[in-house]
C-alpha cells in the first residue's frame, strides 16, 4: 500500500503528468485557466514593478510609477495613495481572504477592499486562485472587477524551481508577491523590480498573537476591523504554521531568483528596507534614472 501511495504521489506531484490528469478530470476548470494564454509574452523585454505591502513602500513616491507596468497585491487599495499607481495587474492568493463571514463588519470591509482596487481603474486585471472561484461568484465580484484565475499545485521546492505555466498550473508559493513574479516571467518581462517586499510578515503575526498590532508594520492604516480579522486568523492557524511558511518563503525567493538568472531575467529588490538576502538590491531612484 505504501508503494502505491508513493507512486501516486510521484505522478501527481509531477507538474506535467499531474496537469494532464487534472485536465482530463476537470475540462471546464482547465479551460478557464487556459484563457491566460493571452498573457504569454505580452510584455516581452519590458520592465515591471511588483509592489508588496511592506511599510518600506511609504518611503517611495509611487506617482513615479504611473507610466510603468505594475503589479499590486492583496489589500493595496487600503493605502491612501494607491490611486497614484495605475495598477496593471492585481493578485490575491492567501486562502484566509476567502474564508469570510458577511455578518461580520471586518469581513464586509474586506470585500470592499477587494473591489476598491478598480476604482478609477477599470482596466486592472485581477487574478484569483481558481479554487476560490465559488467565492468570486457568490459575492458577484466579476461585476466590478476584470477577473482572471490561476491554478497552483506543488511547491517550488518539489518542482526544483520550475515555475510552470500561467495558462495551466504554476508552482505553489508562500506569498502572493511570488505568484506575481511567476506571472511576470510568463508575461515576458525581462526586468522585474520588487518594492515594499520587506518580508517582515512574521513580525505582524507575532504582534497579532500578542494583540499588539501597530501602524508601523503596514503600508496602510490598519482599521480596528482589520486588526480583529488578523487576530482571529491565529485562532485558525498556530504561530508554528506561520513560522514554517515564513521559512518556505525565503527558500522560494532564492529559487525564483535562480530561475530568473537561467532565463536572463533581471530580478532586483528595490525595497528600501528588507530582510530578503537572496536577491540583489538597488534603489528605486537609481532604477528610474536608467534609460529604458
Amino acid at each position: 500500500m505504501t508503494l502505491l501511495k508513493n507512486v501516486k504521489k510521484f505522478i501527481l506531484d509531477d507538474p506535467h503528468i499531474g496537469y494532464q490528469i487534472y485536465r482530463l478530470k476537470n475540462p471546464e476548470k482547465s479551460q478557464i485557466v487556459g484563457r491566460n494564454k493571452r498573457f504569454r509574452n505580452i510584455h516581452r523585454n519590458k520592465r515591471c514593478f511588483i509592489l508588496g505591502n511592506g511599510p518600506s513602500l511609504k518611503d517611495e513616491d509611487l506617482s513615479l510609477l504611473a507610466e510603468e507596468y505594475t503589479f499590486t497585491v492583496n489589500q493595496f487599495s487600503r493605502y491612501q495613495d494607491y490611486k497614484k499607481v495605475k495598477t496593471n495587474y492585481h493578485f490575491w492568493a492567501d486562502a484566509a481572504f476567502f474564508n469570510i463571514d458577511p455578518s461580520k463588519s471586518e469581513d464586509r470591509e474586506l470585500l470592499k477592499v477587494m473591489t476598491d482596487i478598480a476604482i478609477d481603474n477599470r482596466d486592472v486585471e485581477c487574478f484569483f486562485p481558481l479554487m476560490h472561484r465559488d467565492f468570486i461568484k457568490r459575492y458577484h465580484l466579476e461585476k466590478k472587477l476584470r477577473v482572471n484565475y490561476f491554478r497552483s499545485y506543488s511547491s517550488l521546492e518539489v518542482r526544483n524551481g520550475e515555475i510552470g505555466d500561467l495558462s495551466k498550473c504554476i508552482a505553489a508559493c508562500g506569498t502572493v508577491v511570488q505568484f506575481a513574479i511567476e506571472a511576470a516571467i510568463y508575461m515576458g518581462f525581462s526586468q522585474i523590480y520588487l518594492l515594499g517586499c520587506d518580508n517582515t510578515g512574521i513580525i505582524t503575526a507575532v504582534k497579532s498573537a500578542l494583540r499588539k498590532n501597530d501602524e508601523e508594520d503596514y503600508l496602510y492604516q490598519v482599521s480596528e476591523n482589520e486588526k480583529r480579522r488578523m487576530e482571529s486568523l491565529l485562532e485558525r492557524n498556530s504561530l508554528e504554521v506561520y513560522i514554517r511558511s515564513y521559512l518556505s518563503t525565503f527558500i522560494n525567493y532564492r529559487m525564483l531568483y535562480e530561475e530568473c538568472r537561467k532565463r536572463n531575467i533581471s530580478l532586483i529588490n528595490c525595497s528600501s528596507s528588507t530582510v530578503i538576502d537572496s536577491i540583489p538590491r538597488a534603489s528605486l531612484t537609481e532604477v528610474l534614472r536608467e534609460t529604458y
